[in-house]
């Protein structure tokens, strides 16, 4: 029995690891990009069993083996969120770096939660200059007006699909628009932000669909690629964030780094998981913030969850008159672009309602 669980997990954990490189947009596989920490856990652990169960043949070698290039493959794509590895976005340095300082706090607050008044709190003690809120319904939106209503400047867009959108800020906001991307009934948020010291930023808030076992992911992927691709057109600094329903380390994020020319404050510092905060053992990085080398990185935490399945995430940055000289974003190659704009007409012509919030309670 334990030699079939022990063959049945190393198998599970191959599947996991390859799967993800199929050229398939499709949730089955897609997903598999998600727990590369866990499967990282889990070929150490059957690693360290092997002694127990193993009989040193050839083919037990081979299996040692397979598990011993899962591992790496793990170690490989997550190593550049760790202090191992350089980091991408600058830290902040008040002695060399004159910017203008801001919070943002970006926060899945889980249609269905209800813990809304300690999610109010907790958001309020974070006090952000600018607040992205994401799966806002009329309810949400009522018990969060308190909060919101201290803001001089909100865009609101409350949805009973899991896909309302809140945007409050105490800094100015011009050029707003509020646009269903790809998908219809599911809102991104551009704005033009001006800092107290009158510097502009362009401010992407976005929330694309989740990738589930029975449906495809052209949606989520034609959709951040979309916005990269606007991303790069951009003359002033930018700032993305949100609830990407994707991993920092898949292939889609990774392609859309190198698309918008932005950086990812966690490469060198942190995994940064931010989702299942109800459960310890199944987390990864699903809410993110991407940014041009004009931001200085001042810090980043994750707040309390109050009842949602994800950490709100709050960043501290400063924006400078001048883009980082150590800050080097990866380049995209024509095949990046090719990709990204086929992606995104195959989402155009999709007949699909959005993935509904009913999956998830």
């Amino acid at each position: 029995m334990a030699l079939a669980i022990y063959l049945l997990l190393a198998a599970v954990l191959l599947a996991g690891t390859l799967l993800p490189v199929l050229p398939v947009a499709h949730g089955l596989v897609r997903v598999g990009d998600f727990p590369r920490q866990q499967y990282l856990a889990l070929a150490l652990v059957l690693l360290a069993a092997a002694p127990f169960v193993a009989d040193w043949t050839a083919i037990w070698l081979g299996v040692l083996a397979v598990l011993a290039a899962t591992a790496f493959v793990q170690i490989a794509l997550i190593a550049e969120f760790t202090p191992l590895a350089r980091k991408q976005s600058s830290g902040f340095d008040p002695r060399q770096d004159d910017g203008d300082a801001f919070r943002l706090v970006a926060a899945n607050v889980k249609m269905s939660n209800r813990q809304r008044e300690a999610m109010r709190a907790e958001l309020a003690r974070a006090d952000p200059d600018i607040l992205v809120l994401m799966e806002v319904d009329d309810g949400w939106a009522e018990t969060l007006s308190s909060l919101t209503g201290r803001y001089p400047h909100v865009v609101s867009r409350p949805q009973n699909n899991s896909y309302g959108m809140i945007v409050a800020s105490k800094l100015e906001l011009a050029d707003i628009v509020v646009d269903c991307l790809l998908t219809a009934d599911v809102p991104s948020v551009v704005t033009t932000v001006r800092t107290k010291a009158g510097r502009l930023f362009r401010l992407y808030a976005i929330h694309p669909e989740p990738p589930v076992p029975h449906r495809g992911t052209t949606g989520r992927d034609g959709e951040t690629a979309l916005v990269a691709l606007r991303a790069r057109k951009e003359t002033r600094p930018v700032v993305v964030t949100g609830d990407l329903n994707d991993v920092a380390w898949s292939k889609t994020t990774r392609r859309f780094r190198r698309l918008s020319r932005l950086l990812d404050p966690r490469i060198g510092r942190s995994v940064f998981s931010t989702f299942d905060a109800r459960i310890p053992l199944l987390r990864w990085p699903l809410d993110h913030l991407f940014h041009s080398a004009e931001f200085r990185l001042a810090g980043m935490r994750r707040l309390a969850p109050c009842g949602s399945d994800h950490f709100p995430v709050a960043f501290d940055l400063v924006l400078c008159s001048e883009p980082d000289a150590d800050s080097h974003p990866q380049p995209a190659d024509g095949d990046d672009v090719a990709h990204a704009r086929e992606l995104v007409e195959s989402a155009r012509k999709r007949d699909e309602k959005p993935i509904g919030g009913d999956w998830e309670t």
